[in-house]
């Protein structure tokens, strides 16, 4: 409840403010106070109270930084830009926080120390709502740690996953010490009840797991997660709204692959946070459908590749009306450079129209015209498969390719890869990778007006070292999201190149096999990118509805375009009065939301909740639109939906109190 209080004194004249129950409790306090205190010395003292408790509550109605500081043990890339399951422990929980739209900031302590600079803004302010820290040294001496204990102390709260915290100042903010390592198979228990572990089940061990884990003593911590005498997850209440957490996941991976332990992450950065923003999507049962190879060459002279470019026809009836029908969207992987062995150059595939040496008749102007039909009717969107689907170097040994023999050495399977050279044992040049993406660019926007946003390594084959690492040139040369593969997606911006393994799945089709849904991974975070080729519908025309019929109840297709655009808003908390919830689109990657509204769930914990169980309506608005109100009943109806409308600008989302 709310309280209007009069303040008379004789040098404010008078002034009303509004109280909540804490407030006014605090107010009697001082009244009590007046009692010993006379004159106007204590009039005007009780004034000052009064206006200090009502800008406290002010400021109580706003949101901690939506940013989370990142602190790594080490990194495997130099350069800090490329992050790989392969290579990189936190890598894991990078793509998870990707996913789930968390902005992230990363220290990595193999060449970088804490510092009040990194972990304060120049105003003083906090710089993080939480730091998650995955680092997990037996010293961190000249790493400055003692910085972390005074970001604490200012609002930022700690989460620590899987870390013996080998540190004064670490166990200073977890309340905790590490003892020694033990092994235990034993059912983890859930000890008091606490928002973290609301609705978790009881989690038993797998059979035979004596992996070693982390014997850590309390000291000041409360122990929510236990088995037996063994903590798993402690946390430390610093104040309302700040806390340390120490999770003992036993290995990073399992936060994507154990529903337990990413329940407990997703849980444990709310309550850090305050609040949480993630996608408004089951991407449980969402999949990213793409067609390869439109536009290749190899289908008129490969005797084991070799089937008829689709006509505007077919397309129109196998392809547009199928997926028309089922509310579909499918991206189009494209080819743009035709290698023509007659000529030795790269050629338009448009141009082309011939009977190929199997009496086949190819007409690409016809696939060009079906292609922009399915664009036009909203069921296809153009994506890039690179610029030739062949190998960069056509001419030295083992070839010339241009005049080797089709049944011979131009058959050669790597000569069918534009971003590696197993023909010759060795990658793809960086530069050669960078001149053909940006070829496939420029033409695709040329031929289609359309402006890729994300890449599919042709036959799935790539350059991992950094130097030639296919993403890190694909995200140079300005794509959002590159593919290689079933087991590969890279998310990918300016400033980095994020293996999302764990969190977006794969899987392969074609016409000569049943879908086997059953069998895709799980991928609660992030679709499963199911992949064919436009051979299976030339091959077999009914290919995309009978791929429909196999799909599992509540399954929908998600756009490409709307899913890089996802990964690539930017959401801040800028300073305000109330909730304030910035979206940024950040460009070229969110062109879909232009023309696309877009939609979003916050999730809500610790004060933020108790802030709204307080008040008995809200209003909540967008941009410059008129506030509408809501019961605040409805707003605790965990997520909150936050519908952000169309448009290229960035957009502010608010929520007050209702006045």
């Amino acid at each position: 409840m709310r309280r209007m209080v009069i303040v008379l004194t004789r040098a404010l004249a008078y002034d009303i403010q509004f109280a909540s129950d804490d407030q006014m409790a605090e107010l009697r306090n001082v009244t009590q106070l007046l009692s010993a205190v006379r004159g106007q010395a204590a009039m005007l003292l009780l004034g000052v109270s009064v206006l200090a408790g009502a800008q406290q509550a002010g400021s109580q109605w706003a949101l901690k930084p939506y940013r989370v500081l990142l602190v790594v043990e080490k990194w495997e890339d130099p350069a800090s830009q490329v992050i790989t399951s392969e290579r990189d422990s936190f890598q894991p929980v990078a793509a998870l926080l990707k996913a789930w739209s968390v902005p992230f900031e990363i220290v990595r302590l193999d060449q970088q120390a804490l510092g009040a600079s990194q972990l304060f803004e120049r105003t003083g302010a906090m710089r993080y709502g939480a730091i998650l820290w995955l680092a997990d040294s037996a010293s961190y001496i000249g790493k400055n740690v003692t910085a972390l204990e005074e970001a604490a102390q200012g609002g930022t709260s700690v989460l620590v996953l899987g870390s013996r915290c080998q540190d004064p100042a670490l166990e200073r903010v977890l309340g905790l010490k590490f003892k020694e390592p033990y092994s235990s198979t034993d059912a983890l228990e859930t000890g008091p009840p606490h928002f973290i572990t609301e609705g978790l089940a009881r989690q038993r061990t797998a059979s035979g797991e004596f992996d070693s884990r982390l014997w850590m003593e309390p000291q000041g911590s409360q122990v929510l997660i236990s088995q037996q005498t063994h903590p798993v997850l402690a946390v430390r209440q610093i104040n309302p709204d700040t806390s340390a957490i120490w999770i003992g996941v036993p290995h990073l991976p399992d936060v994507t692959v154990s529903p337990y332990w990413r329940a407990l992450l997703f849980r444990s950065l709310i309550w850090s946070l305050g609040y949480l923003v993630t996608p408004d999507a089951d991407y449980s049962n969402r999949l990213i459908l793409a067609l390869d190879d439109w536009g290749t060459a190899d289908k008129g002279f490969l005797s084991y590749w070799r089937y008829p470019t689709l006509s505007e026809s077919v397309i129109r009836e196998h392809l547009i009306e199928p997926l028309a029908k089922h509310k579909a969207v499918m991206a189009a992987n494209v080819i743009t450079g035709y290698v023509d062995r007659k000529s030795k150059r790269i050629l338009v595939p448009w141009a082309q129209k011939f009977t190929d040496r199997y009496g086949v008749l190819q007409d690409y102007s016809s696939t060009k015209q079906g292609l922009l039909a399915a664009v036009s009717a909203g069921v296809l969107e153009i994506e890039s498969h690179g610029w030739t689907h062949m190998q960069p170097d056509l001419d030295s040994p083992p070839g010339p390719w241009w005049n080797a023999e089709l049944d011979g050495e131009a058959s050669a399977i790597g000569w069918y890869e534009e971003f590696s050279d197993r023909r010759r044992g060795s990658e793809a040049p960086a530069l050669a990778q960078l001149f053909h993406l940006k070829r496939s660019l420029e033409y695709l926007r040329e031929d289609f007006g359309e402006r890729a946003l994300s890449l599919r390594a042709g036959g799935g084959a790539w350059s991992r070292s950094y130097v030639n690492h296919t993403g890190r040139i694909a995200a140079e040369a300005g794509y959002g999201l590159f593919e290689a593969g079933t087991a590969f997606n890279f998310y990918l911006d300016r400033d980095i190149v994020l293996d999302m393994a764990g969190a977006i799945a794969g899987a392969g089709h074609s016409h000569e096999q049943a879908l086997n849904a059953q069998s895709w991974p799980t991928h609660p975070d992030g679709p499963i990118m199911v992949t064919a080729h436009d051979r299976d519908i030339a091959l077999q025309p009914d290919f995309l509805d009978r791929l429909f019929e196999q799909l599992p109840r509540g399954y929908e297709t998600l756009s490409m375009n709307q899913y890089v655009a996802v990964l690539h808003t930017g959401i801040e908390s800028p300073a305000g009065g109330g909730w304030r919830l910035a979206f940024r689109l950040n460009e070229p990657y969110c062109a879909y939301f232009k023309k696309h509204s877009s939609s979003w769930q916050l999730w809500l914990g610790g004060r933020l909740r108790q802030q709204l169980q307080r008040v008995p309506l809200v209003e909540v608005s967008v941009d410059q639109a008129p506030p509408s109100r809501l019961q605040t009943s409805e707003a605790l109806r965990q997520p909150l939906i936050i519908e952000i409308p169309a448009g290229a600008e960035d957009h502010v989302w608010k929520l007050n109190p209702a006045r």
